[in-house]
């Protein structure tokens, strides 16, 4: 092998450790915690907030379910008295 491709396979095996030995950027540990993930910030930030957007409206849209069913049940109920 000589001097100059010694010299190139050096340079690429330094520039590949070098590209890979990058510390991870320092992330807010609390606030991954409140997104309930590991990390701060992902590309996938718009499609997850999407997500958990739905997520509270589904919660919503059961939660006044929930309390329709009660009232219809309650009337039902007020109803089946009245034939008495």
């Amino acid at each position: 092998m000589g001097p100059v491709a010694r010299l190139a396979l050096s340079g690429l095996v330094l520039t590949g450790l070098v590209a890979c030995g990058a510390p991870p950027a320092p992330q807010d540990k609390a606030e991954a915690r409140e997104k309930g993930r590991d990390t701060d910030e992902t590309v996938f930030d718009d499609t997850i907030q999407t997500q958990d957007r739905a997520r509270a409206v589904e919660d919503l849209t059961l939660g006044r379910k929930g309390e329709m069913d009660a009232a219809i049940e309650q009337s039902e109920g007020d109803a089946a008295q009245d034939e008495r």
